[in-house]
């Protein structure tokens, strides 16, 4: 490579990183007020890079903590026929891939989501059961940042099937109800909205059937900053007077799950240098 092709791939790799830290602080900024300009913002990067996926999320959920069943994997577990679970506990949602070789890709995602459970379902504890305790909770303006990594070779450019099993990682901001239980009512209700960080740990299986097509399936489980995605640990003024005590374990934070499926668009072109 010459000095020249050196000289344009380093101002490209500069101007890059300068739009991605320009970009992240834009969604960190906005990603209450306006959704809508973070999803403009999300493609407007791709304009200065290669390798790109865009495409969407949707599956089930399922919550981990002080109400209702701890099965760890239990995705768009309903109350009632099996008809409502769509309307239940679900997610969707929209993300970006940045490829920088074939094993390790940027993610941005921007996901909504519905949790819940209940004392008296399937797989509760006794005194779950005795307890009677329901709640359900909406996760709105989640948007997570992280790396994937793959653990086979796995190169977007290649017009050939492949397939990899992968792991994920980052950071998420999300928003979510701030419940409590009223004296004398077993249903959970909103008394705030809050915010929070958590941890995804996520393990996935993709595979590229076309040129420019990617379907992956995966399971994240989230672990959250809060204890009170489900209600047992309120926190207001005069919460005494009006609502039940705490209740529930202390030693984890609350966890909900993702299990679903991408479906990823494959863009960009590989730069084209001038010979000497």
């Amino acid at each position: 490579m010459g000095r020249r092709q050196k000289k344009s791939l380093g101002l490209k790799l500069k101007y890059f990183l300068i739009l991605l830290v320009f970009e992240i602080f834009i969604f960190v900024y906005l990603m209450i007020k306006n959704n809508f300009y973070l999803i403009v913002c999300l493609i407007s990067i791709n304009c200065f890079s290669q390798n790109n996926e865009i495409g969407l999320f949707v599956g089930g959920t399922n919550y981990i903590g002080d109400v209702g069943p701890t099965r760890y994997i239990d995705p768009g577990r309903f109350e009632g026929s099996r008809t409502k679970s769509l309307t239940n506990n679900y997610a969707f949602g929209v993300l970006y891939k940045k490829h920088f070789n074939d094993r390790i890709a940027a993610r941005i995602q921007i996901n909504f989501a519905k949790i819940g459970s209940n004392d008296n379902w399937k797989g509760s504890a006794v005194y779950r059961k005795q307890r009677g305790k329901k709640f359900s909770n909406t996760i709105s303006n989640e948007i997570g940042l992280g790396v994937d990594f793959n653990f086979f070779k796995f190169d977007i450019k290649e017009d050939i099937f492949q397939m990899t099993p992968y792991i994920h990682t980052g950071i998420v901001f999300l928003s979510y109800n701030a419940l409590h239980y009223p004296n004398g009512i077993d249903t959970a209700k909103k008394y705030d909205k809050k915010s929070t960080f958590a941890v995804p740990i996520t393990l996935g299986y993709k595979i590229k059937p076309l040129k420019s097509f990617i379907i992956a399936f995966e399971i994240s489980a989230k672990q959250t900053f809060s204890d009170n995605l489900d209600g047992s640990y309120p926190q207001f003024e005069n919460m005494n007077l009006n609502s039940q005590k705490a209740f529930g374990s202390d030693l984890s934070k609350d966890w909900y799950i993702f299990s679903g499926f991408t479906f990823t668009y494959i863009f960009g072109s590989e730069p084209c240098y001038c010979p000497n």
